[in-house]
């Protein structure tokens, strides 16, 4: 049976909602195989990280809390550059001769593009 405009368009609504285009899926899916290839590898190394720092035993961290406090001390696994700005856009840094009221008033924009 073919599939007719008026099911083709309701299809792609029903994707656009569970799959807006600004979406990290979205993102996801647009990356090239090779990208893709290096996110799923990066995924697991991150995923084994996670459990191993919540596997260490420290009697003063929670669980949940281990994989943060050892990435203070240690890096975690990174995301290839080209990946990360592919997924969530540019690096925003801010400079360190910047004014506090000019970091706030950064941060506070990074915060409403989110």
């Amino acid at each position: 049976m073919p599939v007719s405009d008026r099911d083709r368009n309701r299809l792609a609504a029903l994707i656009a909602i569970v799959k807006p285009a600004h979406s990290l899926a979205a993102r996801l899916d647009a990356l090239a195989d090779e990208q893709r290839d290096s996110y799923a590898r990066w995924e697991a190394r991150y995923e084994r990280w996670i459990e191993w720092c919540k596997a260490q035993h420290d009697d003063e961290i929670e669980a949940d809390a281990r994989p943060y406090a050892h990435s203070l001390q240690r890096h975690p696994p990174t995301l290839r550059r080209d990946v990360r700005i592919a997924l969530y856009g540019p690096d925003r840094v801010i400079l360190i001769t910047a004014t506090e009221e000019e970091a706030a008033s950064f941060y506070k924009d990074f915060c409403d593009e989110q």
